[in-house]
């Protein structure tokens, strides 16, 4: 059986932003567990999400990556979601900026051995009127075309980083999902959304070999 290593920020954590203090959706709420059961049997699943995570720079950063990863070897799968908070944590948000750092960490792990990559676009973000009260959102309502088109940019990086170093992709932004009061963060509803669009990934990554 294949293991996939899962890595990524808050939306793969689980986080609930109703909570208090970093609060997390029940396990059977969170895409990553719903994923581990249903795909028992054909991949092993392990996942590494925080929030707040942003893709991890060059040097000490990726090293703690790898250690990290070394309880979960051997790995046949890197499968990463981030970029949001590259985008979300600035007022100058930059999406070639932050495709030529994902291509920085895909090199890294390619050159660590990992025999498959999996480059998530992450979901769209769908600003409420409650998004800019919350503190991973840098800007304020006037930022949002300016956050929604480098979204929009770094999905088209990603897509075109995944075809020109031969990494698997997939587009959460392209998927039917739902998210919380803030926008930013997917609801218990949306877990289960992505985890049923995640799981055709896997399965026709399975059947492909």
């Amino acid at each position: 059986m294949k293991k996939v290593f899962f890595y990524g920020d808050s939306n793969t954590y689980g986080y609930d932003p109703a909570g208090f203090f970093g609060g997390r959706y029940p396990r059977q709420y969170r895409w990553t567990a719903i994923l581990k059961d249903r795909l028992a049997g054909k991949w092993e699943v392990a996942a590494d999400g925080m929030p707040g995570r942003a893709i991890p720079p060059k040097g000490r950063a990726m090293e703690y990556l790898l250690g990290s990863m070394r309880s979960e070897m051997p790995v046949d799968l890197f499968a990463v979601m981030l970029g949001t908070n590259d985008i979300l944590g600035t007022s100058r948000p930059d999406a070639t900026r932050t495709a030529k750092d994902m291509e920085d960490l895909a090199v890294f792990i390619k050159n660590a051995g990992i025999p498959q990559i999996l480059l998530i676009a992450p979901p769209k973000i769908s600003f409420t009127p409650q998004s800019f009260e919350m503190s991973y959102v840098y800007g304020d309502s006037s930022s949002a075309p300016l956050y929604c088109e480098e979204g929009r940019k770094l999905t088209e990086s990603y897509r075109e980083l995944a075809a020109r170093l031969g990494l698997r992709f997939a587009d959460a932004s392209s998927w039917e999902l739902d998210f919380a009061f803030d926008g930013v963060h997917l609801s218990e509803k949306g877990h289960i959304l992505f985890a049923d669009e995640m799981e055709k990934v896997m399965r026709a990554i399975a059947e492909r070999g």
